[in-house]
């Protein structure tokens, strides 16, 4: 479908992982609304929050659950990289003893990469940006960045020198460009990164 076209509200139901999750708390209504914020420009990573936090919030409602927070604060701190183990643990509980079955709810819990097939599959939304860049492109970029970055080092370097600020020979600057991702765990150096496709998110 092309993002620029009108999007139609009436979405038929699906039965992949997060149709049924939506169906499960009565959120059918969503699919057009992620096939809409989708042509609005929303990442998948923005949907997977958007998804996620609509079934958090379809969980309080459901269990009358009168619980202090904001769903989002709730939401990040049952999800969140930098939420200490105590006060997941305080959340999770607050939640258990509101009624809330917050085991059910993590397990309704959708991925960027669910959010990715549910589109393609059940919404017929091609989801690569229209505008790509290439490859070659890239490495292009890569490249001129890390070069400009080393020169600019290198000339502040022997500025110092020149000022007697340190004590420098003919030196010659270089540095590795690392890429790093925090879902799957995995390095490596950028060209690698590029050469082999991405990281193992992809798998």
């Amino acid at each position: 479908m092309n993002e620029s076209e009108p999007v139609d509200a009436a979405v038929e139901p699906c039965s992949c992982k997060l149709g049924r999750n939506l169906a499960a708390y009565g959120l059918e209504d969503l699919h057009a609304t992620v096939r809409q914020r989708r042509a609005d420009g929303d990442s998948l990573r923005d949907l997977e929050r958007f998804v996620n936090r609509s079934l958090l919030d379809a969980a309080l409602r459901e269990a009358g659950a009168d619980v202090i927070g904001d769903v989002d604060g709730i939401y990040d701190a049952l999800t969140g990289d930098d939420v200490s183990v105590g006060k997941r643990t305080e959340v999770r509980e607050r939640l258990e003893h509101a009624g809330v079955d917050v085991g059910a709810v993590e397990a309704a819990f959708v991925s960027y990469q669910t959010v990715r097939s549910h589109l393609r599959e059940c919404l017929d939304v091609e989801t690569a940006r229209e505008s790509r860049l290439s490859v070659d492109d890239a490495r292009g970029t890569i490249e001129w960045a890390r070069s400009r970055s080393e020169g600019i080092v290198e000339r502040t370097v022997q500025r110092l020198a020149a000022a007697e600020e340190v004590a420098a020979g003919d030196v010659d600057v270089s540095h590795v460009v690392r890429i790093d991702c925090s879902d799957c765990g995995a390095s490596y150096p950028v060209d690698r990164f590029v050469d082999r496709g991405g990281c193992d998110c992809g798998d």
